[in-house]
């Protein structure tokens, strides 16, 4: 058993998803993780046009961390990472909220910019891609915001952080089991007009794609596709990291899904609980990106912020 000194945490606090990743060092990958949790707790649900947290959202939230703080402290884990993003960046109340945090479950939580969210992302989910795998944009679609990176030769080029999330884009748009053709259409036509301009701001700055490298994606939205296109009984990292989405295929799943009452959507195997609402907007906020910039296929890589937190942590503490 490892010796606890030995043993380190990173948290992502996110507009939908709690998650802790418990590591231990590797002398090959700087660690290597040994437990991962999450919690469904939609921080960004309920979010009010005065731009504050829901007291209900803030609540679940804070159940989820005060039950990590609880296995921390089991496991004797004194080194820990937390991190937030999304609507807790956008909120008025987000600085609030994370001192609640902190007063309620001792966790000090740092409040990333959009620039932090995708280098941190970034550096994870370049910890995790398969070797000999080229990654030249990658997209890490949350709950509240959108992070899309363009890589050159491993390094950050240019960055993008724009306010398409799953959890607001279904609260503003899917409001019928399943979602009416209008609504659809009108998700639809506000996704394409944002994607367009993000392209035509991305081929400003020298963007080109050659249509044959993927797009590389990581969170939720994207690894649960990946679970649905492999019809994944049990969620499985390594099966989900590598694995190549056709964007014809993406389309199908969208479409089969769309047609789908919550109910029967629950039962399709690889779709998360706590997510079958979420993922059409996810799914569509996928598709317009791959549309508008120029890509076939989808790269889907399990590893992302939480553990770009983790690496970004350990290098502040070592250097």
């Amino acid at each position: 058993m490892t010796p606890p000194e030995d043993l380190f945490a990173s948290l992502d606090i996110g507009s939908n998803t709690v998650r802790l990743l418990l590591a231990e060092p590797d002398p090959d990958r700087v660690f290597r993780p040994v437990r991962v949790e999450r919690r469904i707790t939609r921080l960004g649900g309920g979010f009010s046009l005065s731009g504050h947290l829901h007291p209900d959202s803030q609540r679940r939230t804070i159940e989820a961390l005060r039950e990590f703080a609880g296995l921390l402290r089991s496991k004797g884990v004194s080194r820990v990472f937390a991190a937030a993003t999304g609507v807790a960046r956008e909120a008025r109340n987000g600085r609030d909220f994370l001192s609640r945090v902190r007063g309620e479950t001792g966790i000090s939580v740092r409040l990333l910019s959009g620039e932090e969210e995708g280098r941190m992302m970034l550096r994870g989910l370049l910890w995790g891609v398969p070797k000999g795998i080229s990654v030249r944009l990658a997209a890490d679609i949350g709950g509240w915001s959108t992070e899309v990176l363009w890589i050159e030769a491993g390094q950050l080029r240019k960055t993008a952080s724009v306010p398409l999330g799953a959890v607001s884009l279904s609260e503003n748009f899917l409001h019928s089991d399943p979602p009416t053709s209008v609504e659809l259409r009108s998700l639809s036509q506000f996704l394409r007009e944002a994607a367009e301009g993000l392209s035509r701001e991305f081929q400003d700055a020298g963007w080109r794609s050659d249509r044959q490298t993927p797009l590389a994606g990581t969170a939720g939205t994207l690894t649960t596709l990946a679970a649905v296109d492999l019809k994944l009984a049990e969620y499985d990292p390594q099966k989900v990291t590598g694995h190549r989405i056709p964007r014809t295929t993406l389309e199908e799943i969208f479409s089969t899904l769309a047609s789908l009452p919550k109910e029967l959507r629950r039962k399709i195997p690889g779709l998360e609980r706590g997510r079958v609402d979420l993922i059409l907007p996810g799914t569509q906020i996928a598709l317009h990106l791959m549309e508008a910039l120029g890509f076939e296929s989808l790269l889907v890589v399990d590893s992302g912020l939480l553990e770009g937190i983790l690496l970004d942590g350990l290098a502040a503490i070592s250097s």
